[in-house]
């Protein structure tokens, strides 16, 4: 089969298809998209945020997406458009708020809202989604030794 030649503007295209009988001007194909959701329906968005997750968990002295030694993070997925995202030590104190837009991802840095990194341990994380709802997970961190050359 061939590649499909874009004609048209938005919605119109063709497909060249090379079989036993190739496409005739009588044949007709037809797409329909009934049935599926986008961005604005609601009810879906409302059950998505029960799938909002933390990669990994628990975090254990590294991550596998990390490109450096120096970079250290973990992922919040399948998030809303936007939303607020507030992390809690056990004792219940906030570590670090995030303003979540756009992507359905979000990274953190685990470093707290002066720029230092978090200690190992328990930690809270109430995503919460507006109208849509909120989640609470629950993360474990375990950091890696720090090596400091220069002190």
């Amino acid at each position: 089969m061939a590649a499909p030649i874009m004609t048209g503007s938005g919605t119109d295209f063709s497909l060249i298809a090379y079989r036993k009988r190739p496409n005739v001007v009588a044949d007709v194909f037809s797409f329909t998209t009934a049935g599926q959701y986008g961005i604005d329906n609601t009810e879906n968005q409302v059950a998505d945020v029960e799938k909002i997750n933390v990669f990994p968990n628990p975090y254990f002295g590294g991550n596998t997406e990390e490109i450096t030694g120096l970079q250290h993070f973990i992922r919040f997925t399948h998030l809303p458009e936007e939303c607020t995202i507030r992390i809690f030590n056990l004792a219940g104190e906030l570590v670090r708020t995030l303003e979540h837009t756009e992507t359905q991802f979000e990274e953190w840095n685990m470093q707290n809202e002066w720029d230092i990194p978090v200690a190992s341990g328990m930690y809270i994380a109430h995503v919460d989604c507006g109208a849509l709802g909120e989640k609470v997970l629950k993360m474990a961190i375990i950091t890696a030794a720090e090596r400091l050359r220069n002190y």
